[in-house]
């Protein structure tokens, strides 16, 4: 077995080129009637915010024709000198149309919006006066003089046109980019309108208000609201009765972006299989492990193992139950020692230490209070960089929005050096095959984890994503108990066999921790090198939306070493330009040719934008790998061209697709297949491979700090031969830093790190 390997070296960084002109898709075109219906509908929109005086800023829902990319988003029909467009984003979802389309709700003053039509309406007339009712693509591309997609000098007539429409759009008090600018929008948008909620609700609800710029105080008080007894989450999101609910939406219908009941169900064991007694348990006391956060229910401090937990109830005792216990020390008993509990599972991690916060009763608690506890947990226990959360709720995630729950976890985790590990949630309802994953298991930092049986098929409570119809989720999975072979675990009732995501859970949490506390691996490559181990060369997609990228292996040598015929070395970096790119990974070759086949996964944790409803990752980091062409750049194994200098023709809802535009993990390879033969370079004197990694910033904004990913690269040589010394010795003839990973190596320094130091007092001799 070859042990995995860390590549060091420098990532260079590239901005962004200048963009070309404007111009249309090929063969499409703008005609007057696309604008007139988009001024009709924009009229509708200006009559409903001026007829009758309404409480809030206008907001405007753009419906487009499709999924759009961000640099496919409306530019100028709304543009304002005074802010950007971006920035009076405050929703989007998709449409219940097949396919489905972007929606996109703008706030905005109305001065911006009586500009749009009146720049619609002058756009609409030089269209009909002067371009004959339409604008193609060519028409543009001649406007704009744009020789390079035309392919060709414009011809003596062509210039001619141009002038003539140069001076006619002049004429009109408009410029010639703005005009191409507002044509290119109407190719897109379908329609304008404002969207209202009237239906009631029966229980109460977490509500989530479309950001007017107001605080909650002010909110509250245009709504008549100030003296309601209303729990405040933030100046946005509330927790409301069904009677408050009302209220709210008979003020003002078009306020509330979103909402969902709150009820945070404990999603955990299914049922116990059978009791076992409590003779023979035992373990050493601990010493200096490393430091594993659970949050759950609460923990039985009679457990054999509660040396090793260092425990804080924060429920109010006189609401404290027996069951309260159950989950809770069932979830930390794995954590501590699984193996010893489950001897067949054993990972080869050793034993951990727990800080165990019971935060939550078995049932019925509210979403409200465990997010105040959760983030007061992570925030003042900053030593603590792996967490288990193993609770969840019945219901179901919503296709257009990430739960608060889990907005708070990715929160935290883009904002401190932590990762979370949640469970996958359980299905309690027979009656419902597979139903979608519930909060907070949508979390798009965290790793989400399912269960499978001993024979590796989904087991039969299992749930399912994706999250808003894309982000891959669950992650990963592993054995998590059946009917048949359950779980041992230790609980209030001693030790019992148990099943469900919430036992899963804790065996990746243990991996996570070993990679991180043990290892020294960033979060990044810790979890890049999970999902890899899970994927392997046989990832296909029959269970993504139950098991995501596979089963993880059980041992941690499975995820750590590699077969003889396979270098596996992994990369990592930070992202602060539009292109992060290294071109001298020196792949040995034979007879002059590359004899492998390859696959890469990058991991990142972005931040996120729960107000951006389904386009709720802020940034999105492409990856390319692969062999260098002649020009000098990465042709990437997955035929990805975004980003590439030569014409394509990809749409958004594609690139999403093939390519998981806007995703936080992507995982490109080129499989196993039954006929592989050797790759040629493609130029002589580019012998080396490249990877590029391209930043897009959805909001238009300057992050807030440089973003770290980490990419697991993995060849494996067609010919059986084990070429890992030459890769090595290249490497290091090519300037990179080659570390081998080593278990034994890095578990003794750890534990030598671990020691504390005595030191001899100092004597002193009087008298001498």
């Amino acid at each position: 077995m070859n042990k995995v390997l860390e590549l060091r070296g420098k990532f260079y960084q590239k901005p962004h080129s200048t963009p070309g002109p404007l111009t249309l898709p090929t063969n499409a075109s703008v005609t007057v009637s696309d604008l007139q219906r988009l001024i009709s509908s924009l009229e509708n929109v200006l009559r409903y915010w001026t007829e009758e005086r309404r409480l809030f800023k206008p907001l405007v829902a753009i419906h487009y024709q499709r999924i759009v990319a961000k640099s496919n988003r409306m530019t100028t029909i709304f543009k304002s000198n005074s802010i950007s467009l971006n920035s009076t984003i405050v929703g989007a979802k998709f449409s219940n149309d097949t396919p489905p389309r972007h929606i996109f709700t703008h706030c905005m003053d109305i001065s911006i919006i009586r500009s749009g039509l009146e720049r619609l309406r002058t756009t609409c007339s030089l269209l009909e006066v002067n371009f004959n009712s339409r604008l193609t693509a060519e028409d543009m591309d001649i406007l704009n003089d744009n020789t390079n997609r035309l392919k060709r000098p414009l011809a003596l007539p062509e210039q001619k046109r141009k002038k003539q429409w140069e001076k006619a759009i002049a004429a009109n008090n408009i410029s010639k980019s703005r005009f191409c600018g507002i044509v290119r929008d109407a190719w897109y948008i379908d329609c304008f309108r404002v969207e209202e909620r009237k239906q009631p609700i029966l229980s109460s609800q977490i509500v989530t208000l479309f950001n007017t710029g107001l605080n909650a105080k002010e909110i509250l008080r245009r709504l008549g609201m100030q003296d309601e007894p209303i729990r405040i989450i933030d100046d946005v999101t509330w927790l409301v009765t069904p009677e408050q609910y009302q209220k709210i939406i008979s003020n003002a219908p078009y306020i509330i972006s979103m909402s969902v009941t709150d009820f945070g169900r404990i999603g955990a064991d299914v049922e116990n299989i059978r009791s076992d007694s409590t003779v023979g348990l035992s373990i050493p006391d601990p010493e200096n492990e490393p430091v594993i956060g659970v949050i759950d229910t609460l923990f039985d401090g009679k457990a054999y193992f509660s040396a090793w937990v260092e425990y804080r109830c924060m429920v109010s005792e006189d609401l404290i139950e027996e069951a309260d216990y159950e989950h809770g020390t069932a979830v930390s008993s794995l954590i501590v020692d699984g193996p010893a509990l489950n001897p067949f599972l054993d990972d080869g991690c050793g034993r951990f230490r727990v800080r165990h916060f019971g935060i939550a009763k078995h049932i019925g608690n509210s979403t409200a209070k465990l997010m105040e506890d959760i983030r007061n947990i992570v925030e003042t226990n900053r030593d603590i960089k792996v967490w288990n959360l193993s609770l969840g709720s019945q219901l179901e995630i919503d296709s257009n929005f990430v739960s608060i729950e889990a907005t708070l976890l990715d929160e935290l985790q883009y904002t401190y050096d932590i990762i979370f590990v949640v469970a996958g949630t359980n299905n309690l309802d027979r009656q419902k095959s597979f139903p979608r994953i519930g909060a907070p298991a949508d979390s798009i930092n965290s790793v989400i984890v399912n269960a499978v049986t001993l024979t590796g098929k989904p087991a039969e409570y299992s749930r399912k994503g994706p999250v808003l119809y894309f982000f891959r989720k669950p992650d990963i999975a592993v054995f998590g108990g059946d009917r048949q072979d359950g779980l041992v675990v230790y609980s209030r009732s001693g030790r019992v066999k148990k099943f469900g995501t919430s036992f899963a859970a804790p065996w990746i949490t243990r991996k996570l921790a070993f990679l991180i506390y043990i290892m020294g691996f960033s979060k990044e490559a810790a979890k890049a090198l999970l999902f890899d181990a899970a994927a392997g060369w046989k990832y296909h997609t029959a269970y993504t939306d139950l098991m995501g990228f596979g089963i993880v292996p059980t041992r941690i040598e499975d995820i750590l070493k590699t077969p003889d015929d396979e270098i596996k070395f992994i990369m990592q970096g930070t992202s602060q330009a539009f292109e992060t790119y290294a071109y001298t990974i020196p792949v040995p070759m034979h007879k002059e040719q590359f004899p492998y086949i390859a696959r890469a996964l990058l991991c990142y944790f972005p931040k996120c934008s729960r107000s951006q409803g389904v386009d709720y990752t802020n940034t999105e980091l492409d990856l390319h790998f692969g062999r260098l062409n002649a020009q000098g750049k990465v042709k990437s194994i997955n035929n990805n061209v975004q980003g590439d200098d030569e014409p394509h023709k990809l749409f958004e809802s594609d690139v999403r697709k093939e390519f998981r535009k806007w995703d936080n993990v992507k995982f490109i390879s080129e499989g196993m297949k039954n006929r592989t033969i050797p790759k040629k370079r493609f130029y002589l004197s580019s012998p080396n491979w490249g990877i590029v990694i391209r930043a897009k910033e959805r909001l238009g904004t300057k992050p807030d700090k440089a973003l770290r990913f980490a990419v697991v690269i993995t060849l494996r040589e067609i010919g059986k031969v084990n070429r890992i010394a030459e890769f090595m010795q290249l490497c290091r003839a090519n300037g990179w830093f080659i570390d081998e990973v080593d278990i034994h190596t890095r578990l003794h320094i750890h534990e030598k790190a671990q020691e504390e130091l005595v030191f001899e007092e100092d004597v002193t001799y009087i008298g001498e």
